[in-house]
């Protein structure tokens, strides 16, 4: 009897909605000082978004100040999403690391979080009793940074007057490159027994060379609001940053000009101090071949459980992705990707993305490469590394993807075998010299597929025999009026563009061009891609094939295509004056046909 009270309770626990119910709770930041508020978010999602949360397990160590909602819809991968969210300002009661408790939406509870309130710092110099003043300060980890590294620019606005309108200055130092950190952030402090409203904004900055950075001051330019504007001293903005941060402030409008709501109040400019930075070089036993500071670095690869399956002149794609914490997409390098034998790589233009947490840069570069191999038999791709500097550990570091060794079967309908002898001829096929036994029952079925495969080969040629003598000769049309051949673009059509694409030094409108060109000079075989076309010219083997480097080599250099035109200006021959078509190559086409 006990058992099945167990076995029931888990039951009913297992499908209880609040078990799965989607609830959970965050805080715009994890420590504060003494006076500071913090705005708490709760996110409900299904049954529990219809009920507000209990707020109560709050009131021992925070005073609630006020509560706000919204509602908002999302659709991810086709499936539709409703979330309610709360934001809670809360006002700490006490000092200390406080736990805010589980907070109970409906039949959910959202998970417990920390705050570590601590001492207010003492502002000294000319900023002590201002009404409003800018603290520029460097995050501690970027105190001695490197060339390239990011720095943590923290910028913060105290202010305890009303303000009407205003904007910050662009920050623009010399030398080196900026980037916003997410949306500024809006809270309450007391410094010296005196409360301020605070704008916080957070900057990337990266240094493009050694020495001596200087980091121009921030300004503050703006009007705070006067007594003979008809405006309270005292009134509170219900939201800073579309008031005066931004176009959409509504006192930029011209339709509050000459209302007691257009440029009235005085008008102010508040200037924080300028920060100069020491940049060091990169380290002199550096190696790698570009510099990367970060403080992590990975590779994922798309083939994480194994490589698929291989067949001889079908493409593969691998995507390998690098991402960097601390720098941008700009500063990846290319992934580097080796040749190997018997095997064509094709890389496609990769893509770059850059995110942030409101402190740190995320840079990413994502790589599709299209493995084509040649031959059946085993194939070794080269390991993936990339060299970078740990700004933790302080020394250099590799991040790998490991070798892949993948097995190539033959291309269907191939006589081939699956694996390759030690030591492969270059365009030699392998094959197998020791004869394995064959049973009598084995000899007897192949016996009979022998015959009657000759028997179907037979009445094959001479249904072909008899389509001959009843088909029109070559080049006429049918009774029908339909011609018999496949319509291709005119030879003379695809010289004038292989010239335009050459004078242009345009490889992709090269390619396209010489292969419509080839087209139409053997319409009966045409080669379909460049380099089967290489290997039956009389003359440009050699521009034809460093034109198949430049499109699909693993590093990308600018293209001449004068060179190519010399070859062809005077028409395109193919080997040999007696062969009656171009034999061509076994891969589908790997160029695509632009336009």
């Amino acid at each position: 009897m006990m058992k099945q009270s167990v076995t029931l309770f888990l039951i009913i626990l297992l499908t209880s909605p609040a078990l799965w119910a989607d609830v959970r709770a965050s805080l715009d930041r994890t420590t504060i000082h003494d006076g500071d508020t913090v705005t708490l978010t709760i996110e409900a999602s299904g049954s529990d978004m219809d009920t507000d949360p209990d707020l109560s397990v709050l009131q021992n160590d925070f005073a609630v100040l006020g509560t706000s909602s919204s509602r908002r819809l999302q659709f991810i991968n086709g499936r539709r999403s409703d979330w309610h969210e709360w934001q809670i300002e809360l006002d700490p009661l006490h000092k200390g690391t406080l736990t805010i408790p589980a907070i109970r939406v409906g039949r959910s509870m959202t998970a417990p979080l920390t705050l570590k309130v601590t001492d207010q710092p003492v502002i000294s110099g000319t900023d002590e009793g201002q009404p409003i003043f800018i603290k520029t300060e460097i995050d501690d980890a970027s105190t001695s940074p490197f060339v390239q590294q990011q720095i943590h620019l923290v910028v913060r606005m105290f202010y305890r007057v009303p303000l009407v309108e205003g904007s910050f200055s662009d920050l623009e130092p010399d030398d080196a490159l900026v980037e916003r950190l997410g949306e500024d952030r809006q809270y309450e402090t007391t410094l010296n027994g005196k409360r301020y409203q605070v704008l916080e904004r957070h900057y990337a900055v990266f240094a493009e060379k050694s020495g001596q950075l200087t980091i121009p001051a921030t300004v503050f330019t703006g009007r705070v609001m006067s007594n003979s504007g008809g405006r309270s001293g005292n009134r509170q903005m219900d939201s800073l940053i579309d008031r005066f941060f931004g176009s959409n402030s509504p006192f930029s409008d011209p339709f509050f000009s000459g209302t007691p709501f257009g440029n009235t109040g005085k008008r102010i400019r508040v200037r924080g101090k300028a920060l100069t930075l020491d940049i060091k070089p990169r380290p002199a036993d550096y190696q790698a071949p570009y510099w990367l500071p970060s403080t992590e670095l990975v590779l994922r690869d798309s083939w994480e459980e194994g490589p698929p399956q291989f067949r001889v002149g079908e493409p593969v794609t691998r995507t390998i992705t690098l991402q960097a914490k601390g720098l941008e997409s700009s500063h990846l390098p290319d992934i580097p990707v080796a040749e190997t034998g018997h095997m064509r790589i094709y890389p496609e233009p990769a893509e770059t993305a850059n995110r942030t947490d409101g402190e740190w840069v995320f840079g990413t570069r994502k790589q599709s490469i299209a493995y084509v191999p040649s031959r059946p038999g085993k194939i070794t791709l080269p390991e993936v590394r990339i060299d970078w500097w740990d700004l933790k550990q302080q020394r250099q570091r590799s991040t790998i993807l490991p070798a892949w060794e993948v097995n190539v079967l033959p291309a269907p309908g191939s006589t081939g075998q699956t694996t390759a002898p030690a030591q492969p001829q270059v365009n030699e096929p392998a094959t197998d010299t020791a004869q394995a036994p064959v049973s009598l029952l084995h000899r007897a079925v192949g016996s009979r597929m022998f015959w009657l495969t000759s028997g179907a080969f037979a009445l094959l040629a001479m249904w072909f025999l008899y389509r001959k003598r009843r088909s029109p000769k070559p080049g006429k049309t049918t009774a029908a009026g339909a011609e018999t051949t496949v319509k291709t673009i005119p030879a003379a059509t695809a010289r004038k563009e292989l010239q335009a694409a050459c004078e242009q030094n345009d490889p992709h409108a090269a390619a396209r061009a010489l292969l419509d060109w080839a087209g139409a000079e053997w319409p009966d075989r045409p080669p379909r891609n460049l380099g089967a076309l290489a290997a039956c010219v009389d003359a440009g083997k050699e521009e034809i094939q460093a034109l198949d480097r430049t499109l699909y080599g693993t590093h990308n250099s600018p293209w001449d295509g004068q060179a190519l035109w010399e070859q062809f200006k005077q028409g395109m021959h193919r080997k040999g004056a007696g062969k009656s078509s171009v034999q061509a190559d076994s891969l589908s086409p790997l160029y695509p046909r632009w336009g």
